[in-house]
């Protein structure tokens, strides 16, 4: 959606980055402060008053969106959990953990942190707001509004509509009484997707029988919360599945090598269209000279394929993206997703003994779900009581 990211700063040692989506809704709360709210609470003030003050507020408004995330990281590092980054989007910010928490108590600590700062930010912020009554109408609205809106994103997020933080304190809630974080997750994902229906009603509601425009934006919010609970839950099952396994247990080890001199119709001929490979190997004397794709087949003319040898549209090994053979296999998954790559060599002591295919590794992970106990061993369980 409009883009990737992009990285604006690093606090604590987590990058912070910014959605483009982001820029949308910095403008469209500054527009709204700036041409409807505060004209109509204070009528006296010049339009660049109105622009200076609608434009500040918006600001602030996103950096205690950042304060309120930074709380999640925080805490998060506190409790040995690795945090890389910190995204802001057009729905607010999301912190991206690296790992699960392992245990209900962690997941909860995690997940309360952000609503409580939002709810001290907003204290601090109507503390200010009585302060400045009458003395300064511009700060005195400001503050007002940072105030009243922070109390209200605490209160949104602790609704339990995962993967918010109100979903994710349930979560933490039904592990600790199921002692299973895969059904917790399963009780917070449906819990969160009926929140998110919930919210595309409402909003349908509220644009058919009172054609309020505002329900558009609520069917807009239902719908995100509907795919990132469904996203989450999906996550969840690849974290459990993939935490077992390494890069060996889901390479194949039987996989195409052509010659350097072969052509790229034979290749497509025989190995691809005839065998369904994305991707042989060129090997010169037994040793890998380079990988041929079926994208690098498609940088070169149909009509040359037959005079093009493949060694002179692969990419070489020094190119070639690899993993070792005990990498573990969610890290494999995570780098084929991250470098929008179809298979990954697999390689021992220098030697390639295996290739790891996106589509293959999928499957496999289809299989291990259906066939998976409820609890695996090595999930993440909740604590003894009193621990």
């Amino acid at each position: 959606m409009l883009g990737r990211s992009f990285r604006v700063a690093r606090i604590f040692g987590v990058d912070i980055e910014i959605h483009p989506s982001w820029l949308l809704i910095l403008a469209f709360v500054a527009f709204t402060l700036s041409d409807a709210v505060f004209p109509e609470e204070y009528d006296d003030w010049s339009t660049a008053a109105y622009w200076a003050v609608g434009t500040s507020a918006a600001v602030l408004l996103f950096v205690t969106v950042l304060v309120h995330e930074l709380a999640h990281a925080v805490v998060a590092k506190r409790r040995g959990l690795p945090v890389p980054r910190i995204t802001l989007f057009i729905f607010g910010g999301v912190s991206h953990l690296e790992r699960q928490p392992r245990s209900a108590r962690e997941e909860f600590a995690i997940a309360v942190a952000g609503p409580a700062t939002s709810v001290v930010i907003a204290v601090i912020m109507l503390v200010l707001f009585a302060t400045v009554g009458g003395l300064s109408p511009k700060a005195e609205g400001m503050f007002f509004y940072l105030g009243s809106v922070n109390l209200l994103l605490a209160i949104f997020n602790i609704l339990p509509g995962f993967p918010l933080d109100g979903g994710r304190v349930l979560r933490s809630i039904a592990w600790g009484r199921t002692g299973s974080f895969r059904q917790a997750t399963r009780i917070a994902g449906a819990v969160g997707e009926m929140f998110a229906y919930l919210l595309i009603g409402l909003g349908v509601l509220l644009l058919l029988v009172y054609s309020d425009l505002g329900g558009l934006w609520l069917m807009l919010i239902g719908w995100f919360l509907l795919g990132a609970a469904k996203a989450e839950s999906q996550g969840m099952q690849l974290d459990v599945i993939l935490s077992r396994l390494r890069a060996r247990n889901v390479m194949s080890d039987v996989f195409p090598s052509v010659a350097p001199g072969l052509s790229l119709q034979e290749v497509v001929d025989r190995h691809m269209v005839g065998e369904g490979a994305r991707a042989v190997v060129v090997a010169i004397d037994g040793a890998v000279a380079g990988i041929l794709t079926v994208s690098d087949v498609r940088h070169v003319p149909r009509d040359q394929w037959p005079n093009t040898p493949a060694q002179r549209v692969m990419t070489p090994r020094e190119r070639v993206i690899t993993v070792p053979v005990d990498a573990k296999a969610l890290d494999v998954l995570h780098l084929l997703a991250e470098s929008r790559l179809n298979q990954v060599p697999v390689l021992e002591e220098g030697r390639m003994v295996g290739i790891i295919t996106r589509r293959e590794l999928l499957e496999r992970v289809q299989l291990a779900e259906q066939l998976a106990p409820d609890t695996p061993a090595d999930e993440p369980q909740a604590p003894a009581a009193g621990a």
